[in-house]
Protein backbone atom coordinates (compact mmCIF):
# COMPACT_ATOMS: atom_id res chain seq x y z
CA UNK A 1 0.00 0.00 0.00
CA UNK A 2 1.40 3.40 -0.97
CA UNK A 3 1.69 6.11 1.62
CA UNK A 4 -0.88 8.17 -0.26
CA UNK A 5 -3.38 5.33 -0.58
CA UNK A 6 -2.85 4.48 3.06
CA UNK A 7 -3.45 8.11 4.01
CA UNK A 8 -6.74 8.05 2.14
CA UNK A 9 -7.87 4.87 3.88
CA UNK A 10 -7.03 6.32 7.26
CA UNK A 11 -8.94 9.48 6.37
CA UNK A 12 -12.01 7.70 4.97
CA UNK A 13 -13.81 7.20 8.33
CA UNK A 14 -13.41 10.88 9.12
CA UNK A 15 -14.64 11.88 5.69
CA UNK A 16 -17.65 9.64 6.22
CA UNK A 17 -18.43 11.47 9.45
CA UNK A 18 -18.49 14.82 7.68
CA UNK A 19 -19.67 14.02 4.15
CA UNK A 20 -22.14 11.24 4.80
CA UNK A 21 -23.87 12.60 7.78
CA UNK A 22 -22.50 12.66 11.28
CA UNK A 23 -22.95 16.17 12.04
CA UNK A 24 -20.97 12.50 4.47
CA UNK A 25 -9.23 12.52 -27.63
CA UNK A 26 -7.02 10.59 -28.12
CA UNK A 27 -3.48 11.75 -28.95
CA UNK A 28 -2.62 12.49 -25.36
CA UNK A 29 1.08 12.36 -24.67
CA UNK A 30 2.42 11.82 -21.21
CA UNK A 31 5.53 12.85 -19.38
CA UNK A 32 6.77 12.83 -15.83
CA UNK A 33 8.66 15.75 -14.40
CA UNK A 34 11.52 15.12 -12.05
CA UNK A 35 10.76 15.74 -8.41
CA UNK A 36 10.67 19.50 -7.98
CA UNK A 37 13.83 20.89 -6.40
CA UNK A 38 13.35 22.40 -3.02
CA UNK A 39 13.65 26.15 -2.79
CA UNK A 40 15.25 27.90 0.15
CA UNK A 41 12.42 27.89 2.64
CA UNK A 42 10.42 31.03 3.24
CA UNK A 43 9.79 31.14 6.98
CA UNK A 44 6.44 29.51 7.76
CA UNK A 45 4.72 30.13 11.05
CA UNK A 46 2.55 27.45 12.61
CA UNK A 47 -1.17 28.29 12.79
CA UNK A 48 -2.00 30.69 15.59
CA UNK A 49 -5.20 32.36 16.70
CA UNK A 50 -3.50 35.74 16.80
CA UNK A 51 -4.61 39.14 15.51
CA UNK A 52 -3.93 40.11 11.92
CA UNK A 53 -1.14 42.69 11.82
CA UNK A 54 -0.95 45.41 9.19
CA UNK A 55 -2.18 44.99 5.68
CA UNK A 56 -3.61 44.55 3.29
CA UNK A 57 -1.17 41.78 2.33
CA UNK A 58 -1.40 39.12 -0.39
CA UNK A 59 -3.22 36.21 1.20
CA UNK A 60 -4.42 32.65 0.73
CA UNK A 61 -7.67 31.48 2.28
CA UNK A 62 -7.93 27.76 3.12
CA UNK A 63 -11.45 26.56 3.88
CA UNK A 64 -11.12 23.65 6.28
CA UNK A 65 -13.06 20.92 8.06
CA UNK A 66 -11.29 19.93 11.26
CA UNK A 67 -11.88 17.05 13.65
CA UNK A 68 -11.60 16.96 17.40
CA UNK A 69 -11.41 13.95 19.71
CA UNK A 70 -14.37 13.41 22.01
CA UNK A 71 -14.30 10.90 24.85
CA UNK A 72 -17.16 8.39 24.75
CA UNK A 73 -18.85 6.85 27.83
CA UNK A 74 -16.64 3.75 27.49
CA UNK A 75 -13.55 5.93 27.85
CA UNK A 76 -12.50 5.63 24.20
CA UNK A 77 -12.06 8.70 22.04
CA UNK A 78 -13.78 9.29 18.72
CA UNK A 79 -13.04 12.03 16.18
CA UNK A 80 -16.00 14.28 15.43
CA UNK A 81 -16.27 17.38 13.25
CA UNK A 82 -15.18 20.54 15.04
CA UNK A 83 -15.95 24.19 14.31
CA UNK A 84 -15.53 25.42 10.75
CA UNK A 85 -11.96 26.62 10.28
CA UNK A 86 -10.37 29.14 7.95
CA UNK A 87 -6.60 29.34 7.60
CA UNK A 88 -5.46 32.79 6.47
CA UNK A 89 -1.91 32.61 5.16
CA UNK A 90 -0.47 36.05 4.35
CA UNK A 91 2.75 37.08 2.69
CA UNK A 92 4.19 39.70 5.01
CA UNK A 93 7.48 40.85 3.52
CA UNK A 94 9.78 37.87 3.13
CA UNK A 95 7.74 35.60 5.42
CA UNK A 96 4.38 33.84 5.44
CA UNK A 97 2.27 34.12 8.56
CA UNK A 98 -0.80 32.05 9.40
CA UNK A 99 -3.80 32.93 11.52
CA UNK A 100 -6.98 30.97 12.19
CA UNK A 101 -10.63 31.99 12.07
CA UNK A 102 -13.20 29.55 13.49
CA UNK A 103 -16.98 29.52 13.37
CA UNK A 104 -18.87 27.14 15.71
CA UNK A 105 -22.10 27.71 13.76
CA UNK A 106 -20.90 25.24 11.09
CA UNK A 107 -18.69 22.16 11.06
CA UNK A 108 -16.86 23.10 7.85
CA UNK A 109 -16.05 26.08 5.71
CA UNK A 110 -16.35 25.02 2.09
CA UNK A 111 -15.03 28.24 0.55
CA UNK A 112 -14.00 31.79 1.38
CA UNK A 113 -13.75 34.64 -1.12
CA UNK A 114 -12.80 38.30 -0.75
CA UNK A 115 -15.74 40.65 -0.37
CA UNK A 116 -15.49 44.43 -0.03
CA UNK A 117 -13.02 44.98 2.81
CA UNK A 118 -13.47 41.50 4.27
CA UNK A 119 -14.56 37.98 3.35
CA UNK A 120 -17.54 35.85 2.48
CA UNK A 121 -17.68 32.27 3.75
CA UNK A 122 -20.05 29.38 3.07
CA UNK A 123 -20.59 26.73 5.71
CA UNK A 124 -21.77 23.15 5.99
CA UNK A 125 -24.17 21.86 8.58
CA UNK A 126 -25.35 24.46 9.26
CA UNK A 127 -25.65 26.09 5.85
CA UNK A 128 -24.36 29.58 6.59
CA UNK A 129 -23.57 32.41 4.19
CA UNK A 130 -21.68 35.02 6.19
CA UNK A 131 -19.74 38.20 5.59
CA UNK A 132 -16.77 38.90 7.84
CA UNK A 133 -14.90 42.09 8.70
CA UNK A 134 -11.80 42.52 10.80
CA UNK A 135 -11.43 45.63 12.95
CA UNK A 136 -9.85 46.54 16.26
CA UNK A 137 -8.18 43.15 16.57
CA UNK A 138 -11.32 41.06 16.18
CA UNK A 139 -13.56 39.48 13.57
CA UNK A 140 -17.26 40.29 13.31
CA UNK A 141 -19.71 38.30 11.19
CA UNK A 142 -23.10 38.99 9.65
CA UNK A 143 -25.28 36.08 8.58
CA UNK A 144 -26.74 36.76 5.13
CA UNK A 145 -28.50 33.43 4.49
CA UNK A 146 -29.17 30.42 6.71
CA UNK A 147 -31.48 28.11 4.75
CA UNK A 148 -33.21 24.89 5.74
CA UNK A 149 -33.73 22.72 2.68
CA UNK A 150 -35.88 20.01 4.24
CA UNK A 151 -33.61 17.01 3.66
CA UNK A 152 -31.03 15.26 5.83
CA UNK A 153 -28.36 17.92 5.35
CA UNK A 154 -28.15 21.67 5.08
CA UNK A 155 -24.88 22.60 3.38
CA UNK A 156 -23.59 25.36 1.14
CA UNK A 157 -21.04 23.55 -1.02
CA UNK A 158 -19.69 26.07 -3.57
CA UNK A 159 -19.96 29.76 -4.40
CA UNK A 160 -18.98 31.85 -7.40
CA UNK A 161 -19.14 35.61 -7.87
CA UNK A 162 -20.26 37.27 -11.14
CA UNK A 163 -22.87 39.59 -12.61
CA UNK A 164 -25.27 36.96 -13.94
CA UNK A 165 -28.34 39.14 -14.50
CA UNK A 166 -26.66 42.01 -16.39
CA UNK A 167 -27.43 44.80 -13.93
CA UNK A 168 -23.76 45.71 -13.50
CA UNK A 169 -23.62 44.41 -9.93
CA UNK A 170 -22.04 41.17 -8.74
CA UNK A 171 -24.22 38.28 -7.68
CA UNK A 172 -23.36 35.10 -5.77
CA UNK A 173 -24.30 31.72 -7.24
CA UNK A 174 -24.38 28.91 -4.67
CA UNK A 175 -24.53 25.10 -4.87
CA UNK A 176 -26.10 23.18 -1.98
CA UNK A 177 -26.69 19.75 -0.41
CA UNK A 178 -28.94 17.77 -0.28
CA UNK A 179 -32.07 18.96 -2.04
CA UNK A 180 -30.28 20.01 -5.21
CA UNK A 181 -30.79 23.73 -4.76
CA UNK A 182 -28.97 26.15 -7.04
CA UNK A 183 -29.49 29.70 -5.82
CA UNK A 184 -28.50 33.22 -6.82
CA UNK A 185 -27.99 35.67 -3.98
CA UNK A 186 -28.27 39.36 -4.89
CA UNK A 187 -26.28 41.39 -2.32
CA UNK A 188 -27.22 44.70 -3.97
CA UNK A 189 -30.90 43.86 -3.49
CA UNK A 190 -30.91 43.26 0.24
CA UNK A 191 -29.27 39.85 -0.14
CA UNK A 192 -32.36 38.56 -1.92
CA UNK A 193 -32.21 34.82 -2.70
CA UNK A 194 -33.42 33.59 -6.10
CA UNK A 195 -33.78 29.81 -6.27
CA UNK A 196 -33.32 28.63 -9.86
CA UNK A 197 -33.31 24.86 -9.35
CA UNK A 198 -34.25 22.22 -6.77
CA UNK A 199 -34.01 18.42 -7.05
CA UNK A 200 -34.75 16.08 -4.12
CA UNK A 201 -32.02 13.80 -2.79
CA UNK A 202 -29.33 15.57 -4.82
CA UNK A 203 -25.90 16.98 -4.03
CA UNK A 204 -24.78 19.92 -6.16
CA UNK A 205 -21.00 19.98 -5.87
CA UNK A 206 -19.72 22.94 -7.85
CA UNK A 207 -20.69 26.10 -9.70
CA UNK A 208 -18.88 27.65 -12.66
CA UNK A 209 -19.85 30.79 -14.57
CA UNK A 210 -18.82 31.96 -18.04
CA UNK A 211 -19.96 32.89 -21.54
CA UNK A 212 -19.94 29.56 -23.36
CA UNK A 213 -22.13 30.51 -26.35
CA UNK A 214 -20.51 33.85 -27.20
CA UNK A 215 -23.61 35.98 -26.74
CA UNK A 216 -21.95 38.26 -24.18
CA UNK A 217 -24.00 36.97 -21.25
CA UNK A 218 -22.71 34.40 -18.75
CA UNK A 219 -24.14 30.94 -18.29
CA UNK A 220 -24.20 29.06 -14.99
CA UNK A 221 -22.95 25.46 -14.77
CA UNK A 222 -23.52 23.02 -11.93
CA UNK A 223 -22.65 19.40 -11.11
CA UNK A 224 -25.57 17.57 -9.46
CA UNK A 225 -25.36 13.90 -8.50
CA UNK A 226 -26.88 11.43 -6.10
CA UNK A 227 -25.59 11.84 -2.52
CA UNK A 228 -22.01 10.77 -1.88
CA UNK A 229 -21.18 7.18 -1.02
CA UNK A 230 -17.52 6.54 -0.37
CA UNK A 231 -17.47 2.97 -1.70
CA UNK A 232 -20.07 3.23 -4.46
CA UNK A 233 -20.24 5.12 -7.74
CA UNK A 234 -22.90 7.79 -8.12
CA UNK A 235 -24.42 8.83 -11.44
CA UNK A 236 -24.48 12.53 -12.13
CA UNK A 237 -24.62 15.21 -14.77
CA UNK A 238 -23.44 18.67 -15.71
CA UNK A 239 -26.28 21.16 -16.00
CA UNK A 240 -26.34 24.56 -17.71
CA UNK A 241 -28.62 27.48 -16.87
CA UNK A 242 -29.21 30.26 -19.41
CA UNK A 243 -31.11 33.44 -18.62
CA UNK A 244 -34.10 34.04 -20.83
CA UNK A 245 -35.33 37.45 -22.07
CA UNK A 246 -38.10 37.18 -19.48
CA UNK A 247 -35.52 36.96 -16.69
CA UNK A 248 -36.08 33.30 -15.85
CA UNK A 249 -33.47 30.56 -16.04
CA UNK A 250 -33.66 27.72 -18.56
CA UNK A 251 -32.03 24.43 -17.55
CA UNK A 252 -30.41 21.96 -19.97
CA UNK A 253 -28.01 19.03 -19.66
CA UNK A 254 -24.47 19.31 -21.03
CA UNK A 255 -23.65 15.64 -20.41
CA UNK A 256 -24.75 12.74 -18.22
CA UNK A 257 -22.62 9.61 -18.75
CA UNK A 258 -24.74 7.44 -16.46
CA UNK A 259 -21.85 5.53 -14.84
CA UNK A 260 -19.98 8.40 -13.21
CA UNK A 261 -20.32 11.98 -12.07
CA UNK A 262 -18.31 15.19 -11.83
CA UNK A 263 -17.47 17.14 -8.74
CA UNK A 264 -15.01 19.45 -10.50
CA UNK A 265 -15.62 21.66 -13.54
CA UNK A 266 -13.97 24.77 -14.98
CA UNK A 267 -15.07 27.44 -17.45
CA UNK A 268 -12.09 29.10 -19.15
CA UNK A 269 -11.04 30.55 -22.48
CA UNK A 270 -7.95 28.41 -22.89
CA UNK A 271 -7.27 29.31 -26.54
CA UNK A 272 -8.09 33.00 -25.99
CA UNK A 273 -10.62 33.20 -28.82
CA UNK A 274 -13.03 35.27 -26.67
CA UNK A 275 -15.35 32.29 -26.15
CA UNK A 276 -15.06 30.05 -23.12
CA UNK A 277 -14.86 26.28 -23.08
CA UNK A 278 -16.14 24.02 -20.34
CA UNK A 279 -13.78 21.47 -18.77
CA UNK A 280 -15.31 18.58 -16.83
CA UNK A 281 -13.43 16.15 -14.59
CA UNK A 282 -15.34 12.85 -14.67
CA UNK A 283 -14.46 10.65 -11.71
CA UNK A 284 -12.75 7.27 -12.06
CA UNK A 285 -13.66 3.93 -10.56
CA UNK A 286 -11.85 1.38 -8.40
CA UNK A 287 -12.31 -2.38 -8.75
CA UNK A 288 -11.39 -5.37 -6.65
CA UNK A 289 -8.08 -5.03 -4.87
CA UNK A 290 -8.13 -1.28 -5.19
CA UNK A 291 -7.17 -1.31 -8.87
CA UNK A 292 -8.25 1.58 -11.10
CA UNK A 293 -10.73 0.15 -13.60
CA UNK A 294 -11.77 3.50 -15.07
CA UNK A 295 -9.39 6.47 -14.95
CA UNK A 296 -10.28 10.03 -14.17
CA UNK A 297 -11.14 11.66 -17.51
CA UNK A 298 -10.87 15.39 -18.21
CA UNK A 299 -13.07 16.44 -21.13
CA UNK A 300 -13.43 19.72 -23.00
CA UNK A 301 -16.90 20.84 -24.11
CA UNK A 302 -17.48 23.49 -26.79
CA UNK A 303 -20.83 25.06 -27.61
CA UNK A 304 -21.49 25.61 -31.32
CA UNK A 305 -24.63 25.74 -33.43
CA UNK A 306 -26.78 25.16 -30.40
CA UNK A 307 -25.08 22.00 -29.15
CA UNK A 308 -22.06 20.76 -27.23
CA UNK A 309 -19.23 18.72 -28.69
CA UNK A 310 -16.59 17.13 -26.50
CA UNK A 311 -13.01 15.89 -26.71
CA UNK A 312 -10.77 14.20 -24.17
CA UNK A 313 -8.02 16.41 -22.75
CA UNK A 314 -6.37 13.74 -20.60
CA UNK A 315 -6.89 10.70 -18.45
CA UNK A 316 -5.27 10.15 -15.06
CA UNK A 317 -4.90 6.77 -13.30
CA UNK A 318 -6.78 7.74 -10.17
CA UNK A 319 -10.16 7.53 -8.52
CA UNK A 320 -10.82 11.23 -8.22
CA UNK A 321 -9.41 14.66 -9.05
CA UNK A 322 -11.33 17.43 -7.38
CA UNK A 323 -9.32 20.54 -8.18
CA UNK A 324 -8.48 22.10 -11.55
CA UNK A 325 -7.41 25.64 -12.42
CA UNK A 326 -6.32 27.49 -15.58
CA UNK A 327 -3.42 29.85 -16.25
CA UNK A 328 -0.01 30.15 -17.88
CA UNK A 329 2.16 28.68 -15.15
CA UNK A 330 5.33 27.99 -17.19
CA UNK A 331 5.65 31.27 -19.09
CA UNK A 332 5.26 29.85 -22.61
CA UNK A 333 2.38 32.17 -23.49
CA UNK A 334 -0.24 29.40 -23.52
CA UNK A 335 -2.86 28.70 -20.91
CA UNK A 336 -2.35 25.50 -18.92
CA UNK A 337 -4.53 23.37 -16.67
CA UNK A 338 -3.22 22.42 -13.23
CA UNK A 339 -5.04 19.72 -11.27
CA UNK A 340 -4.77 17.99 -7.90
CA UNK A 341 -5.68 14.29 -7.67
CA UNK A 342 -6.50 11.99 -4.77
CA UNK A 343 -3.41 9.77 -4.85
CA UNK A 344 -1.54 10.17 -8.15
CA UNK A 345 -0.11 13.64 -7.62
CA UNK A 346 -0.21 17.20 -8.91
CA UNK A 347 -0.73 17.36 -12.68
CA UNK A 348 -0.07 19.80 -15.54
CA UNK A 349 -2.02 19.63 -18.81
CA UNK A 350 -0.50 21.69 -21.65
CA UNK A 351 -1.94 22.59 -25.03
CA UNK A 352 -0.07 21.28 -28.06
CA UNK A 353 0.70 23.01 -31.40
CA UNK A 354 -2.97 22.73 -32.43
CA UNK A 355 -4.12 24.57 -29.34
CA UNK A 356 -6.98 23.64 -27.07
CA UNK A 357 -8.69 21.46 -29.69
CA UNK A 358 -5.61 19.34 -30.39
CA UNK A 359 -3.60 16.83 -28.38
CA UNK A 360 -2.62 17.86 -24.85
CA UNK A 361 0.55 16.95 -22.98
CA UNK A 362 0.13 15.43 -19.53
CA UNK A 363 2.97 16.01 -17.06
CA UNK A 364 3.26 15.00 -13.42
CA UNK A 365 4.51 18.03 -11.51
CA UNK A 366 4.88 16.22 -8.20
CA UNK A 367 3.98 12.60 -7.42
CA UNK A 368 4.31 13.31 -3.71
CA UNK A 369 1.43 15.72 -3.44
CA UNK A 370 -1.96 14.21 -2.67
CA UNK A 371 -5.09 14.42 -0.59
CA UNK A 372 -8.82 13.90 -0.45
CA UNK A 373 -9.42 17.26 -2.14
CA UNK A 374 -5.86 18.54 -2.80
CA UNK A 375 -7.22 21.97 -3.74
CA UNK A 376 -5.23 24.14 -6.16
CA UNK A 377 -5.10 27.89 -6.72
CA UNK A 378 -3.11 29.96 -9.22
CA UNK A 379 -2.07 33.49 -8.31
CA UNK A 380 0.74 36.03 -8.61
CA UNK A 381 1.20 36.84 -4.94
CA UNK A 382 4.84 37.94 -5.20
CA UNK A 383 4.03 40.54 -7.86
CA UNK A 384 6.58 39.42 -10.45
CA UNK A 385 4.01 39.12 -13.24
CA UNK A 386 4.05 35.28 -13.25
CA UNK A 387 1.55 32.87 -11.76
CA UNK A 388 2.52 30.57 -8.93
CA UNK A 389 0.76 27.31 -8.08
CA UNK A 390 -0.58 26.99 -4.55
CA UNK A 391 -1.59 23.54 -3.32
CA UNK A 392 -2.88 22.12 -0.07
CA UNK A 393 -1.01 18.78 -0.02
CA UNK A 394 -3.16 17.20 2.66
CA UNK A 395 -1.42 13.83 2.92
CA UNK A 396 1.94 15.57 3.29
CA UNK A 397 0.45 18.12 5.75
CA UNK A 398 1.85 21.08 3.82
CA UNK A 399 0.59 24.19 2.07
CA UNK A 400 2.96 24.47 -0.90
CA UNK A 401 3.95 26.94 -3.59
CA UNK A 402 5.36 25.85 -6.97
CA UNK A 403 7.16 28.43 -9.15
CA UNK A 404 8.48 27.87 -12.69
CA UNK A 405 12.18 28.62 -12.56
CA UNK A 406 15.00 27.64 -14.94
CA UNK A 407 12.84 25.06 -16.72
CA UNK A 408 11.41 23.33 -13.65
CA UNK A 409 8.88 23.84 -10.90
CA UNK A 410 10.49 24.83 -7.62
CA UNK A 411 8.62 23.84 -4.48
CA UNK A 412 8.43 25.91 -1.30
CA UNK A 413 6.53 24.93 1.83
CA UNK A 414 4.58 27.92 3.13
CA UNK A 415 2.78 26.53 6.17
CA UNK A 416 2.00 23.25 7.93
CA UNK A 417 -1.42 21.64 7.71
CA UNK A 418 -2.94 19.78 10.64
CA UNK A 419 -3.05 16.00 10.02
CA UNK A 420 -6.64 14.87 9.56
CA UNK A 421 -7.94 18.25 8.42
CA UNK A 422 -9.76 18.34 5.07
CA UNK A 423 -8.94 21.46 3.05
CA UNK A 424 -11.93 21.96 0.77
CA UNK A 425 -10.72 25.02 -1.11
CA UNK A 426 -7.84 27.46 -1.56
CA UNK A 427 -8.56 30.97 -2.82
CA UNK A 428 -6.58 34.20 -2.79
CA UNK A 429 -6.92 37.93 -2.33
CA UNK A 430 -5.59 40.67 -0.09
CA UNK A 431 -6.24 41.14 3.61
Amino acid sequence: MSQRTGGWRRLAPLVALLVLGACERGGETAGTAAAPPAAPPVPAVAPRREPLVGGPHPALFLAVAQFVDVKKPDGKTQPVPGPAKLMIVRRTGAAWTTTILEDPDSNAFHKAIPWEDGLITIGATQAMLKTWRYADGAWSATTRWNPRFGGKFDRLRDIERADVDGDGKDDLVIATHDQGVVAIVHPSDGWRVEEIDRQPDTFVHEIEIGDIDGDGAPEIFATPSKPNKLDQEQPGEVAMYRRTPAGTWQRSIVDAPGDTHAKEILVADMDRDAQCELYVVWEGAVGAGGQIVRPVTVKQYRFKDGAFTSTVVATVPDRQMRAIQAGDVNGDGKMDLVAGALASGLWLFEQGPEGADGAWTRTLIDAKSSGFEQPVDLADLDGDGRLEIYVASEDQHELRQYRWQDGAFVKTVLAPLVPGDIVWNVTHGAL
